[in-house]
């Protein structure tokens, strides 16, 4: 992820003019500082530095500001979990660590300074370290994708500072996402919000999105932007433009380009996501939106639709393509469909993601046997592994 120097700006509203949330109170994660300290997943090495937050008021009271929340990279090829936050501050004011707790997928740090005392003629700069992996006696992160909170005590007045997401995990691992409409769902945590979503294009490691909502008084909006794709994660600076001529006009007017909020966003598959939309509010608060987004298919009918079609079998070394004609699909329970190619005695059965319609892994096999795995299912083409191990991929083709 790389910095944003667009700090939101204004208190745009979008999704069907819901207001944003704070982050901290995301049923999806536990309260901070309240949240049990847990970590369970594999260690693995950190392989890149965090986004580079835009700048939000840290503590209006104090006037200290962040202007960068990132985590140091390794060093001899140890790696580190640190956190660094950066900023800026009047002298008399400048904060200090005062809390690091892991939970999960969440990090959480928060950080003190004095609500008077101030000297804002004589600014200081900071630099503050915090390891959430120490908390609980690792030495590094696990592997994963981590939601980063920095929230900002000045006096008794705690609230959300910055937020970002970080990706700790192989960039190997991670999916590629689908190129076309992607749009809210309704999942445990979030509600989908009809004719809200966003459209995507990934062109290599480089990913554009249109956000679509609305505005705080349901005036049709979308925002735009584009950014590196790191690992799971992106992170979106947004802008909107206003003041330009309508289609049927004579004249050329050049548009008015106005900051939006940000996006940070998390594939989950080539066709599923959580993202946050991120945001400043009037009293310079840090407020972030989640969502659930997934993308949409043309196809009707019963469930596994999308996958009838002609696909070819391509091994990552060219050799023994197969190519499959797939007809209607069939279901025996909820949880999963079957498409057969009777031609070639072959079949793909898929688990669906729990409460939706889209696949979360497929098998392929030809009469008694397994020939390839799946684990990063889209429409359009499925990634996974063959029986020997070695690296294949299900390509869609025209019939």
């Amino acid at each position: 992820m790389s910095p944003s120097a667009d700090a939101p700006t204004q208190a745009a509203r979008t999704l069907a003019g819901a207001a944003f949330r704070p982050c901290c109170e995301d049923a999806r994660t536990a309260h901070y500082p309240e949240m049990p300290l847990r970590c369970t997943r594999q260690i693995l090495p950190l392989l890149a530095v965090l986004a580079i937050l835009s700048a939000p008021a840290l503590a209006a009271a104090s006037g200290v500001n962040i202007v960068r929340l990132s985590m140091e990279p390794a060093a001899n090829g140890i790696a580190t979990t640190r956190i660094a936050i950066e900023g800026n501050a009047p002298s008399g004011c400048v904060p200090k660590l005062e809390r690091v707790a892991l939970d999960g997928a969440d990090v959480s740090v928060e950080l003190s300074a004095p609500a008077t005392g101030c000297r804002p003629a004589r600014p200081a700069a900071f630099h503050i370290l915090a390891d959430p992996a120490a908390t609980i006696g690792l030495r590094a992160l696990p592997a994963g994708v981590y939601r980063v909170r920095v929230y900002a005590r000045a006096g008794s007045n705690l609230h959300l500072a910055a937020f970002t997401l970080v990706d700790t995990s192989a960039p190997t691992l991670a999916p590629e996402p689908e190129s076309g409409f992607w749009w809210t769902q309704a999942d445990a945590d979030n509600t989908a919000s009809a004719g809200t979503g966003m459209s995507i294009e990934v062109q290599e490691n480089q990913l554009a999105a249109s956000v679509l909502g609305f505005s705080g008084t349901g005036v049709p909006t979308w925002y735009f932007g584009s950014a590196t794709l790191t690992g799971h994660v992106a992170s979106i600076p947004l802008v909107q433009l206003a003041n330009g001529e309508e289609w049927f006009s004579a004249v050329g007017v050049q548009p008015d380009v106005q900051s939006g909020p940000r996006l940070e966003i998390e594939f989950l598959s080539p066709t599923r996501a959580h993202a946050y939309l991120v945001r400043k509010d009037e009293d310079g608060n840090v407020q972030a939106r989640s969502l659930a987004l997934s993308r949409s298919a043309f196809a009707t009918g019963p469930v596994g639709t999308s996958w009838v079609g002609r696909w070819v079998l391509v091994p990552e070394d060219g050799s023994g393509t197969r190519l499959y004609d797939f007809g209607a699909p069939s279901s025996k329970d909820t949880e999963s469909f079957r498409l057969v190619d009777a031609a070639n005695d072959a079949a793909l059965d898929c688990r669906l993601v729990a409460g939706t319609t889209q696949a979360d892994v497929c098998t392929l096999s030809a009469g008694s046997g397994i020939v390839a795995d799946f684990d990063q299912v889209g429409y359009d083409r499925l990634v996974g592994h063959g029986v020997n191990g070695g690296p294949v991929q299900l390509l869609r083709v025209p019939r």
